[in-house]
Formats: structure tokens, sequence, C-alpha cells
């Protein structure tokens, strides 16, 4: 399962870029405050607690085996979020905006600028997005990566997969470019093209999305989330089914998740199941739970 969520399971897309809603100012009217899976082997474990501090997320522990193994903190300018950060591996996300909409995202490793994405939009909603790499910094798995605010962890695990295969053939130090584009149906995005090279080397993924009618609590939220607990990080509904074709070196491969949910009487969802097929192979994973504040 693991191996096809990092190369498949792209479970979201930037969505809070419609409306009138400013870009980094997250208030759902029902706040997560606890996460936990339930594996195939029918073993129930915490994944994650949120702290608010009022209508401010201040904090999400993740957790392992029963035990915190990182922490991230938020930091705001007003309500508006500013900075992301991951004490234990010394990283972060600076966020920059011109007006309603985020227009940078800058992460940073051990002081050095790693990644600079950079957006723009069309009567205010997302049409395009690059990601530059400087070459510098850890080069190691992005636990903080701006992606995550557009796509979720799915999507930013999947391009990492290809920013080391591109840096592996720079020594590690070169830089390049990414580039999104993006189409919009209904309010919401229909689908998505990403495309990256470097020397010989191209990688190219087409993604449509197909949405529920239900409301999703993450709506807003400019933070991470693990593949298995992303249920749309930025979507105005919640994701159902992922049709996914990507070409590497020449290569068409085709690969599909769907995800079940149930809902509360608010029509919030308060449990997640996914299945993956691809090559002929289907896979039903765990069940999410999700435990909203009191």
């Amino acid at each position: 399962m693991k191996k096809i969520l990092t190369i498949l399971a792209i479970a979201s897309v930037a969505f809070i870029f419609a409306g009138c809603q400013k870009d980094g100012v997250y208030n759902p009217s029902k706040k997560i405050s606890k996460i936990y899976y339930t594996s195939t082997s029918g073993v129930k474990s915490l994944e994650q607690i949120w702290t608010w501090n009022g209508k401010l997320l201040d904090k999400i522990d993740y957790y392992d085996g029963g035990s915190i193994y990182k922490t991230y903190n938020f930091t705001y300018d007003g309500k508006r979020l500013t900075r992301m950060s991951n004490y234990a591996n010394n990283r972060y996300i600076e966020y920059k905006y011109d007006g309603s909409h985020l227009s940078e995202a800058n992460v940073f490793s051990s002081g050095s600028l790693e990644y600079i994405y950079k957006f723009t939009y069309k009567s205010g909603k997302l049409e395009s997005m690059t990601c530059t790499s400087t070459g510098k910094g850890s080069n190691e798995k992005m636990e903080i990566n701006p992606l995550t605010f557009v796509f979720g962890a799915e999507i930013s695990q999947s391009i990492e997969r290809a920013q080391k295969i591109y840096a592996a053939k720079n020594n590690a130090k070169g830089t390049y470019m990414e580039n999104y584009k993006f189409t919009w149906k209904n309010g919401e995005v229909s689908q998505c093209v990403i495309s990256y090279q470097g020397d010989g080397y191209y990688e190219e993924h087409t993604i449509k999305y197909t949405y529920d009618k239900k409301k999703n609590p993450f709506i807003g939220a400019l933070i991470e989330f693990y593949p298995e607990n992303n249920i749309g990080s930025l979507c105005k509904h919640n994701i159902t089914k992922i049709d996914h074709t990507y070409m590497v070196n020449g290569a068409m491969q085709t690969e599909s998740i769907t995800y079940d949910y149930s809902y509360d009487k608010s029509n919030y969802p308060i449990s997640k199941r996914e299945t993956e097929t691809s090559g002929g192979y289907t896979y039903t994973g765990g069940l999410y739970e999700y435990e909203y504040a009191k």
C-alpha cells in the first residue's frame, strides 16, 4: 500500500483559491481533534492530535506506537498563517500573500532555502504553479512540503520521487523547475497536468478528480497530512475518485484510487477507507476515523 501511495495516491488538489476567503485563514465550522487508524488486521491506533488556541490551529502531534515522533507548530500574523515549523528536523515553510491569495511559499532546511513555490491566478482561481529547487539544503525527504496544501501529501510524495531522480543525476546540487497547470469545472479543479524534466529525464502526470457533495473539514488548511490521513486538505468537497495517468521515460501507466466515507448528521466525514487499483492489482486499506472538538 505504501509503495502505491507514493506513486499514485494523489488525494488532494487546491481548492480554497476560489471565492472570497483569504488563503492562509483556517477556521472550520467543525475542528478536527484526533485522527485514528484501524489496520486491516483490526488494530486501532492514534495517529494525530490537533491542538487549537481558540480559532487558530496551534500544533499537530504525530504518533507512532503510542509516542509522539514529530510536531508541527504554526505561526500567524493575526489570523493568517505565516509559518509552519518542524523543529525536530530543523525545517520550516514561510508563506507570502498578495491580497487574498497565496503568492509564494519557501521551504528552509537548517537555515538554507531549499525550494521556492510560486502561484499564479486567473479570474480569482489558481491557474498554474511552479516549484524551483535551489540545489541547497538537505535534499532529504520533504516532511514539510508546500505542495501538500495544494495537493495533499500524496502528490508531494510522487513529486519527491521525481525530485530525487533528478537530483541524483545532478549530484544532488542542480537546480530545476516543475510546472503545474490546473483546469476548473463547477468551481473545483477537475484536472491537473504536472511536468518536470532535467538532463535526460522527463515525467508527466495527468490527474482527474471526482467529488462528493459533502462538507470537508480541512478546507482552507495550508498544512500537511500524511497520505493515509489526507481526505483533501483544500477541497470544497471530499474527493471520491482519482484517475491518474503518467508517463515515465516514454512509458504510459494508469492507476486509480477511490475513497469511501461515512458522515455525521452535519454531512462531515467521520471515517474514510481507500481502494487502490493499478495494473490489475486492487487493494483496500484500513479505516481512518476523524474525531471533532466538542
